[in-house]
């Protein structure tokens, strides 16, 4: 996607009025972020997962940044728990990531936070290999390849890895669209 013709106003301009999220926040120059992301209908996205017996909750927000007249899609990705022996605060996140919001952690508490990062030009094979290798990879989050769930045809699916690309793929799409 060229930007050319675009600068990061306008582009905040398209997203608010495609209503892709209850505010849009300019995080600096280069950098938006949807925060309270809102579905077709307008009812709020569910961007929590949570696993079922580890009550382990990953958290999704999306965003965009302008680097070198393109634009990336972001996906700042939390990993909650119970355990209140660590948390990380908003103060450690480092460069980019201080525009995601820790805050929406809810019951549990924030372990760690990912950020993936792909062309927004990417097709949906490369976006699904960028989270495969940016964030599913991390020994951390091992405990998705537990939550496996059996579908109606019998078959086993690793369901909170499905919804996570489900959810980032859908959003990315409805990003696009509206630059278009």
């Amino acid at each position: 996607m060229h930007t050319l013709d675009r600068t990061l106003e306008s582009v905040k301009s398209r997203l608010e009025q495609a209503q892709l999220a209850g505010h849009i926040y300019q995080h600096n120059a280069h950098l938006l972020i949807l925060q309270e992301p809102l579905n077709d209908d307008g009812s709020i996205l569910n961007n929590f997962v949570q696993h079922e017996h580890t009550a382990d909750q990953i958290g999704l927000q999306y965003g965009l940044r302008l680097s070198d007249n393109h634009f990336d899609f972001l996906i700042g990705v939390t990993h909650s728990n119970q355990d209140r022996s660590y948390e990380i605060g908003a103060g450690n996140l480092k460069a980019d990531q201080k525009a995601f919001n820790l805050l929406y952690a809810f019951y549990n508490y924030p372990k760690a936070f990912y950020l993936v990062s792909l062309p927004m030009t990417a097709s949906s094979a490369q976006l699904e290999h960028a989270i495969e290798t940016q964030l599913f990879n991390q020994p951390q989050l091992a405990f998705l390849n537990t939550a496996i769930k059996t579908n109606p045809m019998g078959q086993q699916v690793n369901w909170m890895k499905a919804f996570i690309l489900q959810q980032a793929l859908d959003m990315k799409v409805r990003i696009q669209t509206c630059l278009l």
